[in-house]
């Protein structure tokens, strides 16, 4: 849930740059003869992604009679995964350099769960195995953090509604309007309980929208268990340094800390310390 300019590469550049690293010369040229038609793909994505309909884009589906069908004159599936995992991730390929250029956009932190994970990777936006006519499009390529690429099903949605968000390209009210909050509940340990309240004005797609990527992602989970390991020092400032403060007071600290703007708004901190801040039982309890 955090807004990334998406990649200044274009898809012919990627693949001239992938190509470069195939030392077979036919090999190479029968990559370079299929895939002609670079630029037009890419606009036929970008245009989907601005329009939030990649669901529409074309895919590719497996059968236990054709488990690596043809895709586009003459590569077969399994050929255009091959150009991702064998000449754009190794390390010693020139491809590498584009990928290590997206994977660091995001400034070590994942856009996909806000900040939660560490980037270790590249996530397929539209994963690969449905669609690999773009395993190598720089913007089908999103940094990510290990717990969400795994969690990310290969399975892309069919509906508009189902998909989650795009860092790259969706609207920007995703991103700067809160709709993840957070409930506490009174017990020992203090838990904190996430869950999603999109703002009124928005339409129901697009709430649907945002529900689908925190249920795909397992935000609740992964939130409710960064909140349990952070609250403990939360309580002990409260019980030392703060117990001077009146209830009201303390809500007001906690009010600021929720107003951190390093954080995007959906950060699982932020949610926290508002949630923290507007519970008359958590602000009067002496710890």
């Amino acid at each position: 849930m955090k807004k990334l300019a998406g990649p200044n590469i274009t898809f012919s550049d990627a693949l001239r740059e992938v190509y470069s690293g195939i030392s077979c010369d036919i090999e190479r040229a029968r990559y370079a003869n299929a895939i002609p038609d670079a630029d037009e793909i890419e606009e036929q994505y970008c245009i989907g992604a601005n329009n939030a309909n990649l669901f529409e884009f074309p895919r590719v589906t497996s059968t236990r009679d054709d488990p690596d069908p043809a895709v586009r004159n003459g590569l077969r599936k399994s050929d255009l995964t091959k150009l991702y995992t064998q000449f754009f991730v190794p390390q010693k390929k020139p491809g590498r350099l584009i990928y290590d250029r997206i994977k660091v956009s995001a400034k070590g932190k994942c856009p996909f769960c806000g900040g939660v994970g560490q980037v270790r990777t590249l996530d397929h936006y539209l994963p690969k195995a449905n669609f690999p006519l773009v395993s190598v499009l720089p913007a089908n390529l999103i940094p990510s953090c290990g717990d969400c690429n795994f969690d990310k099903s290969n399975h892309f949605p069919y509906q508009r509604n189902k998909q989650t968000l795009n860092p790259y390209y969706d609207s920007d009210h995703f991103f700067v309007q809160q709709w993840i909050f957070a409930r506490v509940v009174p017990s020992s340990p203090v838990v904190l309980d996430f869950f999603v309240d999109p703002p009124a004005g928005w339409s129901e797609e697009d709430r649907e929208r945002v529900v689908a990527h925190f249920q795909d992602y397992d935000l609740a989970e992964r939130f409710a268990i960064e909140a349990a390991a952070d609250l403990p020092e939360t309580i002990t400032t409260r019980r030392t340094t703060l117990s001077a403060l009146t209830p009201g007071e303390f809500s007001e600290h906690l009010t600021e800390k929720a107003r951190n703007q390093a954080l995007p708004v959906n950060n699982w901190r932020r949610v926290m310390f508002l949630a923290l801040s507007q519970d008359e039982w958590f602000c009067s309890r002496e710890f």
